[in-house]
């Protein structure tokens, strides 16, 4: 009985070795697909891949477009530049996400920028433009709810 004893220790033993010395291996294997990197890191690297070329432009729905004609848009990690973007864009500024879901851009002027969409070949940014001005010698905008889409 005794003897009996001792060998079921020593297979209790034997067997949580095992099952931790697997449980090591397994955990130092990693799964070789790493860590998935942060959404902004992720969405940065998007915007910064292309000069995004002008696509569609509406305000509150109504195409303006035309309004917008041969506009690019350009990022780096921190800053952005333009092309023909009216008052709505100014020619290059600042830029930074307001949190880390990376949906929303904050420019060096204030306003808020929504990432409705970016991928590799899209971009689709929306914001508020508040002020309006059409007329001879000024630059021209239309006040209201702006969405941006763009091609690589």
């Amino acid at each position: 009985m005794k003897y009996a004893s001792k060998v079921n220790q020593s297979l209790v033993y034997i067997f949580s070795l095992a099952v931790i010395l697997s449980m090591l291996v397994l955990s130092s294997c990693g799964g070789g697909g790493g860590s998935t990197p942060p959404a902004t890191e992720v969405t940065t690297n998007q915007l910064k891949a292309n000069t995004w070329r002008i696509s569609t432009v509406t305000v509150d729905g109504v195409d303006q477009t035309t309004l917008f004609a041969g506009m690019t848009l350009s990022f780096t990690a921190t800053n952005y530049t333009t092309t023909n973007g009216k008052a709505v864009w100014p020619a290059s500024g600042t830029w930074s996400f307001t949190d880390n879901t990376a949906k929303k851009i904050k420019r060096s002027d204030n306003l808020e920028v929504t990432i409705a969409e970016v991928s590799s070949t899209t971009l689709k940014l929306s914001l508020n433009w508040a002020t309006g001005s059409l007329g001879t010698g000024r630059v021209e905008s239309v006040a209201g709810n702006h969405v941006f889409s763009f091609v690589k």
